[in-house]
């Protein structure tokens, strides 16, 4: 079946659709609950080995989603809640981030995608109607969680009872950072436009387009002779569809940059909403040299940080990271075992605040990390620490709520497990 299991008879299965589950008048299929079981395996890193850990695993997740099916068919009879696409965008990449320091190295997770037939915007795509609805149920949930307060006589009770394994508090670092980006010059900018430019021209003049995609296509784009499939306008990026989108059966659209690189499109069907496209794709990768210049500009960042620079306006002036920059590169508190490893290993021993470390080589580029604050591990104290121990209490109270939501949910609503043993 479709999911991280190998060096077993399992791995070799094919999922057949059919309904594992009934929750009122909507179904789970078993390429959903297939789907859900390859998350898990990916998030964890880890995989069941035999048949009884499979269906173990299996079980646990069926019993999660219906729980989930449930608060959506709530959540969706609000009106009130909504989730905006940039805050889908952002939970993908954290998801995808977290994902991939489950393992040894960025590589081994694009590896690990391949396995599974799928790229990073594979991924995203898989899962983001899922994110949307976690989203939602969690917009959800915290309404009805709003009023929800907890007194110091439940967090003395709280404390009393759970003192001896509330967690310790993690050691941690609090971050900024200033990230660069490999970027191409303008001469391979133009280079790779201008070969778009002349395969566009072949396909217009007669050439087979999916052997010109399958000869000259970048990343395993031209795998089937760039064949997308049947495609829908929100399954693409927004560039990509305005040109797409336009296009009558046969035609062929103009040179089309993208987040990706260059494109030329050909449409070859269409089924109601969705085309049926075919594309050619060159991205554009920067040259040995444009990647010296980013190491050289991150080198010349740390010197003046060293000599006294100002972080921040640094920050604002040459960060590529959108969603830190106007906050001056502020990342936030994190547990240093949570880190990606590059990061970890980087601020192993880091206890100073104010101080510089890079670069440091990651997924999206070049980090130049400033250290903003640092907390030691230690265990948690009522006296120290009330307001660290009020967070967990609440938590305690309003995890106790949500059960007892669900078990209400359960019993007013039809639902009937498939799943085979």
């Amino acid at each position: 079946m479709l999911f991280l299991v190998s060096n077993t008879a399992y791995s070799q299965r094919e999922v057949v659709d059919r309904i594992v589950a009934v929750v009122g008048d909507q179904v789970i299929l078993a390429s959903e609950l297939a789907s859900q079981l390859q998350l898990v395996a990916l998030q964890s890193g880890k995989k069941p080995e035999t048949q009884d850990e499979l269906v173990k695993l299996q079980k646990e997740v069926l019993d999660q989603m219906i729980s989930d099916r449930l608060f959506l068919i709530a959540a969706k009879k609000d009106t009130s809640l909504s989730v905006r696409p940039e805050e889908i965008d952002q939970m993908l990449d954290e998801q995808v981030s977290r994902i991939a320091g489950n393992f040894k190295s960025y590589d081994d997770f694009l590896n690990a995608l391949a396995n599974e037939g799928l790229s990073v915007r594979d991924l995203k795509k898989k899962y983001r109607p899922e994110v949307e609805n976690q989203l939602l149920k969690q917009r959800y949930i915290q309404k009805k969680l709003a009023t929800v307060s907890i007194s110091r006589h439940e967090v003395e009770e709280f404390y009393q009872k759970f003192k001896d394994s509330i967690p310790s508090q993690p050691e941690a670092v609090k971050l900024a950072h200033i990230l660069l980006v490999y970027k191409p010059s303008q001469r391979i900018e133009d280079s790779v436009k201008q070969l778009a430019m002349s395969l566009r021209k072949k396909a217009l003049n007669g050439a087979d387009f999916a052997t010109l995609s399958s000869t000259y296509s970048s990343s395993g784009a031209g795998a089937n002779g760039g064949d997308l499939g049947y495609v829908a306008k929100k399954d693409v990026v927004p560039e990509f569809a305005r040109a797409a989108f336009k296009l009558n059966v046969g035609e062929i659209s103009g040179v089309i940059r993208t987040q990706f690189g260059y494109h030329i499109i050909k449409c070859e069907g269409k089924k109601g909403s969705r085309l049926k496209l075919r594309h050619i794709l060159l991205a554009v990768v920067p040259s040995h040299d444009d990647s010296l210049k980013t190491v050289q500009l991150a080198d010349s960042l740390l010197n003046v940080l060293r000599n006294g620079g100002d972080f921040e306006k640094l920050a604002k002036a040459y960060s590529a990271d959108n969603a830190t920059r106007a906050k001056g590169g502020e990342l936030g508190w994190f547990a240093i075992a949570q880190l990606p490893p590059e990061f970890a290993k980087a601020v192993k021993g880091w206890k100073t605040p104010g101080q510089y470390k890079g670069p440091i080589s990651s997924q999206y580029g070049l980090h130049i990390l400033k250290l903003l604050d640092y907390q030691p591990a230690k265990q948690y104290t009522f006296k120290d620490d009330y307001d660290k121990i009020k967070e967990l209490a609440r938590q305690d109270k309003t995890g106790k709520i949500i059960d007892k939501w669900l078990a209400e949910i359960k019993s007013k609503t039809y639902i009937k497990y498939e799943l085979e043993s």
